[in-house]
């Protein structure tokens, strides 16, 4: 008679399936969880960072956009009293030799508030090693920019309580009404201004008057051109005479400076201003006529 208790051969088999299943899927689960190839190799590779700017465990890694890793472990690391963060960089094997000893990585987000990833720009240099650094180039994160936004906010506070308060130009063309009507009345007045220097430029192109001949006539403008020589020619004759009038040699300039001269040419003018009086008065004193 057969014990009920006994343990039965199938039911041992089942039991050893179950157990190697649930390590499979364990195992399974961790490879996936990791990202890792299971059928592939990896290089590990290593960043170090002030800050990791919430990169975690398990977060993927790429090259161009294209995911060819993961970050496998993090730890924290003291160098010169200086606090840092080692990430390892699990690449498979695959694609690791497109990453370079020159390589650039970067950590960056999946949208504003998305996850963290590295990025890896390639070099031009031999492929990176197992266990080697890669440099790492920062890039602002939220942190940064929501500084950066409090920074601007403070300014358009301050540019605000200015305008309210009537200091500054702009808070002036605000609050003084009189200070904004004269601004307003300048630009109406340039405006005045353009619209009749373009008038005056349309009538000069296609007018009839002097101007637009002389900017469309060429003949014109040649005959005005030449005038213009001849008044500069004679207005340098006219100066050159008027230099040697002045000059200490010309007749002028001895009759201004020679007292006696100008007396003597005075007196001669009066003798003969006299004479020609007298002449005309009695001509007979000086003209006799006869025909015998």
């Amino acid at each position: 008679m057969k014990n009920p208790n006994a343990l039965k051969w199938s039911d041992l088999k089942t039991g050893i399936f179950f157990v190697f299943g649930i390590g499979f899927a364990a195992y399974m689960g961790l490879i996936i969880g990791k990202n890792s190839n299971l059928f592939s190799g990896v290089t590990t590779v290593k960043i170090l960072s002030r800050d990791v700017q919430g990169l975690a465990e398990n977060n993927f890694v790429s090259v161009s956009g294209k995911k060819i890793g993961t970050v496998s472990k993090m730890n924290f690391v003291t160098n010169n009293d200086s606090l840092f963060v080692v990430a390892e960089l699990r690449l498979k094997n695959e694609f690791a030799p497109l990453v370079t000893k020159d390589s650039k990585a970067s950590i960056k987000s999946l949208g504003i508030l998305g996850d963290k990833y590295v990025d890896i720009i390639t070099g031009k240099g031999p492929s990176v090693k197992e266990g080697e650094f890669l440099s790492l180039s920062t890039e602002e994160g939220l942190a940064n920019l929501t500084s950066n936004a409090n920074k601007a906010f403070a300014k358009i506070n301050v540019l605000l309580d200015q305008l309210n308060s009537g200091k500054g130009m702009a808070g002036r063309l605000i609050s003084d009404e009189k200070m904004g009507a004269d601004l307003a009345e300048t630009i109406n007045s340039l405006k005045a201004t353009t619209a009749e220097l373009s008038t005056l430029s349309a009538k000069a192109s296609h007018g009839n008057g002097l101007l637009p001949k002389l900017l469309n006539d060429k003949e014109m403008a040649k005959n005005t051109d030449e005038t213009l020589r001849h008044l500069n020619l004679a207005a340098s004759k006219t100066e050159a005479l008027m230099t040697k009038l002045n000059s200490d040699k010309g007749t002028i300039n001895e009759l201004s400076s020679n007292p006696a001269l100008y007396n003597n040419l005075s007196r001669s003018l009066s003798s003969l201003d006299s004479l020609i009086t007298d002449l005309k008065a009695h001509p007979k004193r000086y003209v006799r006529f006869s025909l015998f």
